[in-house]
């Protein structure tokens, strides 16, 4: 799934951490950042001057009842 464009990348973060599995995002290039790595977590903030990328990789969670959780930020 994608984030919605505009969302709240902090709170989007902190959501993660309700969440009961690994999840990640992977950008067009190929690759993985793990949202609860606080380095991950901090180059993932700072894709918000490159929409193109925040906004075109995918979130992924291996609980598929963790898009629920995230429901609100993704599409």
């Amino acid at each position: 799934m994608q984030l919605k464009e505009h969302c709240n990348l902090e709170d989007f973060l902190k959501k993660t951490k309700e969440c009961n599995s690994k999840v990640t995002f992977e950008t067009s290039e190929g690759d993985i950042l793990a949202m609860q790595s606080t380095l991950c977590q901090f180059i993932f903030v700072s894709l918000r001057h490159q929409p193109a990328l925040l906004y075109g990789g995918k979130i992924q969670c291996e609980d598929e009842n963790d898009y629920e959780v995230l429901k609100e930020f993704l599409h």
